[in-house]
């Protein structure tokens, strides 16, 4: 079973809510194989990226993250299902990453001189050299992974087009925080924008064939 936390608008009764649908899942198992039965749990936190409807929501706090992988380590463990996890320490490195401008080159280049290596592995990562990097550049790590962007903020990669515009991304963001989902755009089109930018890689058969207003 694979789950996120640190999610826009989770609260400590969703993480919980992970915990319950364990228990049931491992209900069901032990009653089909009894003892036999291995639940396996693991969970990622949610780092914002760049180009989808949430890359200027924070990221949930070093503090907050903690605090539900507290609670889910707890459950787990009375449950006798097994939990992995990754470090809060690791998915700050790849927030940074995920989020930064050409400021942070001179912070890559500096962690990598401060012996920072293979940070994707736990037993490798460095965080130090990282803080150290941020210091030397003269720059907030905060800025760059717990900090609310603006909806109309200029960002690094706005003039890197994925096709999508940032006018659909926002839309998406609006109906996501009221709880809304879309339909498979391949029965009505939204009119995101990659048909018009990507228009010669577009299927012509029409059997394939995706209309775009």
């Amino acid at each position: 079973m694979y789950f996120m936390i640190g999610l826009p608008t989770e609260t400590m009764e969703d993480v919980q809510a992970i915990l319950d649908l364990g228990s049931k899942v491992h209900k069901i198992g032990k009653s089909i194989a009894g003892n036999r039965v291995h639940i396996h749990l693991g969970i990622s936190t949610f780092i914002p990226k760049a180009h989808t409807p949430f890359q200027c929501h924070p990221m949930d706090s070093p503090e907050n993250i903690q605090t539900k992988l507290d609670l889910l380590k707890a459950g787990t463990r009375k449950l006798n299902i097994k939990m992995t996890y990754n470090l809060p320490e690791a998915t700050l490195v790849e927030s940074w990453l995920s989020r930064g401008d050409r400021r942070l080159g001179a912070v890559i280049l500096q962690a990598w001189r401060n012996s920072a290596k293979f940070d994707a592995w736990s037993e490798y990562l460095n965080l130090k050299a990282w803080q150290d990097a941020f210091s030397a550049a003269g720059l907030d790590s905060e800025f760059y992974a717990h900090r609310a962007r603006s909806l109309d903020e200029v960002l690094p990669w706005d003039h890197i087009s994925t096709g999508v515009s940032k006018r659909f991304l926002l839309t998406e963001l609006h109906l996501s925080q009221a709880g809304r989902t879309r339909e498979d755009c391949r029965n009505n089109c939204y009119n995101c924008g990659i048909l018009d930018n990507f228009e010669s890689l577009r299927p012509t058969k029409e059997e394939v064939y995706w209309g775009c207003p």
